[in-house]
């Protein structure tokens, strides 16, 4: 059973994100917070394996409130939902170590598989933070000179080529699943041995690999 926390100061939301919670059997919430200051209390009261915190709350916000949860439970697993789609949030949410990045208009599906690989260490991100992600990199590798670059690639497989492109392109698992004709954990698994030939930790840095040699 995976414990949840969901902080959002508005009840209809807490309320909508509950309901869909609610529809899955490994799921349960274990509380619920309206304000920053509250969740860290909450968090330390239940202890639960993920949270799912907004950005933007009263008394203290979602950055400041994983910032000083992280401070007392380095392992806490945590991830921002917001409306918010900007390059100063993704990197202030990326800085406080957030494991996730979710627009409130992911569905049903994504949200529930997202906690899921959030509990089991992943990172995840909405696919137009994904694209957002991909964009930062391009600009920050133009800015570099092309004699900082790498010269040459690992070789990859034919097929991990074609994986590592799509997750440049922001992606999901499921939709390079669709357009390959494989299933999503087959998809994950070659994640995993991309991250581990190419020797990063992480899908942005899995991405900035991708910008930094062509794949885009």
């Amino acid at each position: 059973m995976i414990n949840v926390l969901l902080a959002d100061d508005h009840n209809i939301v807490r309320y909508g994100i509950s309901s869909i919670l609610n529809t899955s059997p490994d799921i349960n919430i274990v509380a619920e917070a309206s304000d920053g200051k509250e969740a860290v209390a909450l968090f330390e009261q239940h202890r639960p394996d993920v949270c799912i915190i907004d950005i933007s709350m009263p008394v203290m916000n979602g950055l400041e409130a994983t910032r000083q949860i992280l401070l007392t439970a380095p392992q806490a697993r945590i991830i921002i939902m917001t409306m918010h789609l900007n390059e100063e949030y993704l990197n202030q949410v990326l800085s406080a170590g957030a494991m996730g990045y979710l627009l409130k208009n992911t569905n049903k599906a994504d949200l529930i598989n997202s906690i899921r690989r959030v509990y089991n260490g992943e990172k995840v991100f909405s696919t137009s933070v994904s694209e957002l992600m991909t964009q930062s990199y391009i600009r920050q590798s133009k800015k570099q000179d092309s004699g900082t670059r790498s010269t040459s690639r690992i070789q990859l497989t034919r097929r991990e080529n074609e994986i590592l492109k799509l997750i440049a392109e922001g992606q999901t698992s499921q939709s390079i699943a669709a357009k390959l004709f494989i299933s999503p954990r087959t998809v994950d698994t070659h994640r995993a041995n991309l991250m581990q030939k190419l020797h990063v930790k992480n899908s942005a840095a899995l991405v900035r690999y991708a910008v930094e040699n062509g794949y885009t």
